[in-house]
């Protein structure tokens, strides 16, 4: 299948129906007093509406992209990646949809060569959706991370010690810092938005937790890129899901700052 322009303008349109049922299924569950839950062999919560929501993307993506495969969190993984696949992450931040917090997406990623070329994500609980464009010509005004108060993303569910340090880093370092707990990929997509300055992310997360939120931020001039190397994150490697440890930063913030910031902390780290 050809990745072109009928292709893409196809694509938006299956997804937005697709985010259309996920949300009212989801909903439904959301607000009814029997969210069934239970742990998969990683620990890691599931419950009635990740099940729920991945059969509807899987059985959608399968009918109106036969030759993409679908790959996703709830799905067993073939021994051998595809150059071309959907991943999915049915519901990410499901401790938040447990704890009905608002703060859980639903994610669908079109990777393409290692890179996520396309994806949406969706809020359902608040209502709101994220999609990315195959190009963003806009320029955007870049502030200086001095010159006033940066909103530093963190897990709401997932904080650790390296976050506390870092954003003590920045604050010793002339940065006002100020710390925003939140769930799922909202952090990336709400990069994308310029609501949230940076998201450092020292801990574990997986591919299908932040690929379709990547294409988001991608598409409006940000970056995500892995802590260490600056380089862009790679996705469907054969070896494993897990994702380096990365940063999010803003289009309209100053990423040479940022960057030139990260690499100083990381020489602390080591």
């Amino acid at each position: 299948m050809k990745l072109d322009d009928n292709f893409f303008l196809k694509a938006e349109q299956v997804l937005r129906e697709i985010e259309e049922e996920c949300s009212i299924k989801i909903l439904d569950i959301y607000e009814s007093n029997e969210i069934l839950q239970k742990n998969k062999s990683d620990g890691s919560p599931v419950t009635a509406a990740d099940l729920a929501a991945n059969e509807i993307i899987k059985n959608r993506l399968d009918s109106d992209f036969p030759n993409i495969p679908v790959l996703s969190e709830e799905l067993k993984y073939p021994k051998n990646i595809p150059e071309t696949f959907w991943l999915v992450d049915p519901l990410d931040g499901t401790k938040e949809f447990i704890k009905k917090t608002n703060q859980f997406t639903v994610n669908i990623a079109l990777v393409h060569e290692s890179e996520s070329i396309f994806g949406m994500v969706s809020a359902p609980a608040m209502k709101k959706i994220w999609l990315s464009t195959k190009s963003n010509l806009a320029i955007k005004t870049q502030d200086s991370i001095y010159d006033r108060k940066i909103h530093v993303a963190t897990s709401a569910s997932h904080s650790s010690d390296d976050d506390t340090n870092f954003l003590n880093f920045l604050k010793d370092n002339g940065v006002d810092a100020q710390p925003m707990p939140l769930g799922s990929s909202l952090k990336i997509c709400l990069a994308a938005d310029g609501d949230v300055d940076i998201y450092p992310r020292f801990g574990p997360t997986s591919e299908w937790d932040i690929a379709a939120a990547n294409a988001v931020l991608s598409s409006a001039g940000g970056l995500l890129l892995d802590l260490e190397s600056h380089q862009n994150i790679a996705y469907g490697k054969q070896d494993s899901v897990l994702n380096p440890r990365f940063i999010a930063i803003s289009p309209y913030i100053n990423s040479i700052e940022v960057l030139k910031l990260v690499e100083e902390f990381n020489k602390i780290l080591l």
